[in-house]
């Protein structure tokens, strides 16, 4: 196995994070490697699932009610008033 060293953790976020490895009873290594575990597991900005299901999402949007108009000219020559 690999071997991750974290420096220049504030004293809180290490007291946060020995808590919560004494709340799931597990040392404060384990809880570490399991957040990071469940960090790189959740879907996240970049996984490409995600982004196809927003394009789906917009695309019913789209099909459904047409496409919008640019705002940003209108709420442009709002801000002037």
């Amino acid at each position: 196995m690999a071997t991750v060293t974290i420096r220049n953790i504030s004293a809180e976020m290490y007291e946060r994070l020995k808590q919560r490895a004494r709340s799931h009873r597990r040392s404060v290594t384990q809880e570490a490697a399991f957040l990071i575990e469940q960090a790189l597991d959740a879907p996240g900005v970049g996984d490409q699932a995600v982004w196809a299901r927003v394009d789906s999402v917009r695309e019913q949007i789209r099909n459904r009610y047409g496409s919008f108009a640019d705002s940003a000219p209108r709420i442009a020559e709002d801000r002037q008033r």
